[in-house]
């Protein structure tokens, strides 16, 4: 998917009001992708909102409330990091903290969710340099790939950081 298209897709879904920020890597390096409904990170995600909110009837179902209670993805890098070797890896992650935090502070998120383990110190330097005071809690939750270990690591994190709040819905 083309950096284009992924803004594209990723604007139909912004909420007026950003409440609920996941942070992920870099962009997709394949069409699988949170917003196409395709990947092991929706699946995790679309479970722990389900255990949190009650059932969705359909995939589109569960995108339109995760917009409407303000749930929203946003990447770290603007490149594919996947596949990178891993100073490469580092260098993009690092290159993508000052823009990150530009973006971090014209919304305030009450819940971060950084949805891969290895970017949470750049991530956590992004919101840092932002100076949020919104935010209520901050997790950190494995990538939902590898082991069903971490498909449910990632999903428990998930719920628990949903539930540290209270929602009016």
């Amino acid at each position: 998917m083309e950096f284009a298209e992924l803004q594209a897709l990723k604007a139909q879904y912004k909420p007026d009001e950003i409440k609920i920020l996941f942070i992920a890597d870099g962009i997709p390096v394949k069409d699988r992708y949170f917003y196409s409904k395709n990947s092991n990170m929706y699946k995790a995600v679309k479970e722990a909102f389900t255990r949190v909110f009650g059932d969705f009837k359909s995939d589109d179902e569960f995108l339109a409330f995760f917009k409407d209670i303000g749930a929203y993805f946003e990447n770290l890098s603007k490149v594919p990091i996947k596949l990178l070797p891993p100073a490469e890896q580092r260098q993009a992650r690092q290159e993508g903290v000052l823009p990150l935090a530009e973006r971090l502070s014209e919304i305030h998120p009450r819940i971060i969710i950084i949805s891969l383990k290895a970017i949470e110190k750049y991530a956590r330097e992004a919101i840092k340099m932002a100076n949020l005071t919104s935010v209520e809690h901050i997790a950190v939750t494995p990538f939902p790939v590898k082991s069903m270990t971490n498909v449910n690591n990632c999903i428990n994190g998930i719920v628990s950081a949903l539930k540290s709040v209270d929602w009016e819905i």
